[in-house]
């Protein structure tokens, strides 16, 4: 490869970023300013040019939340976070879809800064959609399940 190839990478935006994430305690913080986009993210550096096929379908995904983020029925996020659905690794989900839900019934646990908080309904119902994965991660205000 020849000097004219090699890309320098600057280091700043990085940890101008990696700043802000430890400052305002989040887990995980993106940039973009056209085809340059930096991602920082506790044990995990990204770089894209670009949109790529995985970020098309994280923008449809985006979409979705977003049809339901004013969804009366749905139960959002009250933090950032990593989602569980069961109690521990190996148990029964706390809900399907389909189970009848009574208001302040743990629904999951959003792990943030090593401490593991639980969800309760706010609302009585079933479960009619689950939104996130077991261990995915989460952002304020997303939404977690629909109950109806």
């Amino acid at each position: 490869m020849s000097d004219k190839t090699k890309k320098k990478i600057d280091s700043k935006p990085i940890k101008d970023l990696a700043k802000i994430l430890d400052d305002l305690k989040l887990t995980e913080i993106s940039y973009t300013d056209g085809d340059f986009s930096v991602s920082v993210s506790k044990g995990a550096v990204s770089w894209t040019n670009n949109i790529m096929p995985s970020q098309a379908k994280t923008n449809e995904a985006e979409n979705n939340d977003t049809d339901y983020k004013n969804d009366p029925r749905a139960i959002k996020s009250p933090m950032v976070g990593t989602v569980y659905l069961q109690p521990e690794p190996g148990a029964n989900k706390f809900v399907e879809i389909g189970s009848q839900i009574k208001s302040g019934q743990v629904l999951l646990i959003i792990e943030a800064m090593k401490t593991m908080n639980p969800i309760e309904s706010s609302l009585q119902g079933k479960i009619v959609k689950i939104l996130v994965e077991n261990e995915q991660a989460v952002e304020f205000g997303q939404p977690l399940m629909l109950i109806g």
